[in-house]
């Protein structure tokens, strides 16, 4: 006779099975005209090129990607023709349209399964172009990483919900993620975003990175620069004119050359070197701001709980730094 036990687990068993049938006939339901394959199991590795051709890169001005699930990955070659290829399940589709020389690849994940045991598929997307490549390419993919290697005279539109990217030397782009980590080169005018995600960059001619839950960490900008994050730390080597704002976390700063706009609501501010030619702010809620070196210059302090020591300060000077602090001290050099 069999235990107490066992009879319990065949039911809950069971009543798995049942729930697994029942949202698999609810899905074939709604989705009933669709082209969706569906399978009661998967087993083992179902990885398969679903996708393989080349293409000629005068045909080409961009080319764009749209993929649910897969890592996306750009490799340069010594080759003359741009190569896709596309790895998925063998029952995954892929979409090609070439449209006033715009490449479009979508890929389709057509299948649904309702058990899976052992189940492996390799989803990437390998775009292989010459080295002399420069085309602009915009690829988004909803759960995959993005890898990109050196495109200094590319435009790039990078784009994951879930999956980090990671790219070389770029020219101009917008990098986004919404659960991820970003790690960049240098470039010249760039855009990176990451709701959730650390962001490393490296030096830019102008830069704008927002983060709401990370830290931000960049090399030198030699134009304008604007970084913002709202739990995290900002570490930057150097800016001509900087705007800063971090909600939670501290802002480190190597050298600041012309103007800068700095704010932290709980967090100290930091700053080696300070060679400002205009009117400055720098605002602090709760924490301390500290300056080691500073050119000649005025620092006006306003501070309701901490003090103020400000060491050779040029009341005469046309160029004035304006210091708030809420409850921290101020130490300027």
């Amino acid at each position: 006779m069999e235990s107490k036990g066992a009879k319990i687990a065949w039911i809950i068993i069971l009543a798995l099975i049942v729930i697994a049938l029942i949202n698999f006939m609810i899905y074939a339901i709604i989705n009933k005209d669709s082209k969706a394959n569906f399978s009661l199991i998967a087993f083992g590795d179902n990885t398969e090129i679903i996708f393989e051709k080349e293409y000629n890169p005068e045909q080409l001005n961009s080319i764009c990607v749209d993929v649910s699930s897969s890592n996306v990955k750009i490799e340069k070659a010594n080759t003359d023709k741009i190569k896709i290829t596309a790895y998925g399940d063998r029952k995954d589709k892929i979409n090609e349209t070439i449209n006033e020389n715009e490449l479009s690849i979508i890929k389709e994940n057509s299948k649904v399964f309702i058990f899976t045991m052992f189940y492996w598929c390799r989803e990437e997307i390998i775009i292989q172009v010459p080295n002399n490549c420069d085309e602009t390419f915009n690829i988004q993919t909803s759960s995959g990483d993005i890898i990109v290697p050196d495109l200094d005279t590319n435009n790039l539109q990078l784009k994951t919900s879930s999956g980090k990217i990671e790219c070389g030397n770029i020219h101009n782009g917008k990098i986004e993620t919404s659960s991820g980590d970003i790690l960049i080169g240098n470039g010249n005018e760039v855009t990176i975003q990451a709701t959730s995600g650390d962001i490393t960059a490296g030096n830019f001619n102008s830069l704008s990175a927002k983060a709401s839950s990370g830290d931000i960490e960049i090399g030198r900008i030699n134009e304008d620069a604007t970084v913002k994050t709202v739990s995290g730390t900002i570490t930057l080597d150097g800016a001509n004119r900087l705007k800063a704002e971090v909600t939670s976390g501290n802002i480190n700063i190597n050298d600041i050359e012309s103007y800068c706009e700095l704010s932290t609501t709980s967090g100290n501010i930091r700053i080696d070197k300070l060679n400002i030619t205009e009117n400055s702010n720098i605002k602090v809620k709760s924490g301390n701001v500290f300056i080691n070196n500073k050119n000649d210059i005025y620092v006006e302090t306003k501070t309701t709980s901490g003090d103020a020591d400000i060491q050779n300060n040029n009341r005469m000077s046309e160029i004035v730094l304006e210091i708030t602090t809420t409850s921290g001290n101020i130490r300027v050099n």
